[in-house]
């Protein structure tokens, strides 16, 4: 009798995380960010995708650069998507060989970069 509870709640369970996982309605940006993310890994500027105030706290700083250094191909995967008035946010999930960060990304809304900021995930 009580193998016949367990199944269909583990069943529900199961389906119910992947459900959890927002859908990624826009990959034309999590595209963007990759390239940008795999830009700065290489050591360049990708400072037209930045607003002033995004390039100096992510570029200026060095340390995402310093972080990313020898990943060029960084995965993403789509953690969370807010919009707080024109500016949309997302969190994301960044893998790359042994390491996973979680990136925080502001666009504005001219589809520019006003905040990424990087952080080691726990």
């Amino acid at each position: 009798m009580r193998k016949l509870f367990v199944l269909p709640l583990a069943c529900a369970v199961i389906s119910g995380c992947a459900c959890a996982q927002p859908q990624d309605t826009e990959p034309q940006v999590t595209a963007e960010v990759t390239e940008v993310l795999s830009r700065i890994a290489a050591g360049q500027t990708p400072q037209e995708r930045f607003t002033e105030r995004g390039a100096a706290m992510t570029l200026g700083s060095g340390s995402a650069a310093r972080q990313l250094r020898g990943c060029l191909a960084p995965s993403l995967r789509l953690l969370d998507r807010r919009v707080d008035g024109e500016d949309r946010q997302y969190l994301y999930r960044v893998d790359c060989g042994d390491q996973t960060w979680q990136l925080e990304v502001d666009y504005n809304k001219a589809a520019r970069i006003n905040r990424l900021e990087l952080r080691p995930m726990r």
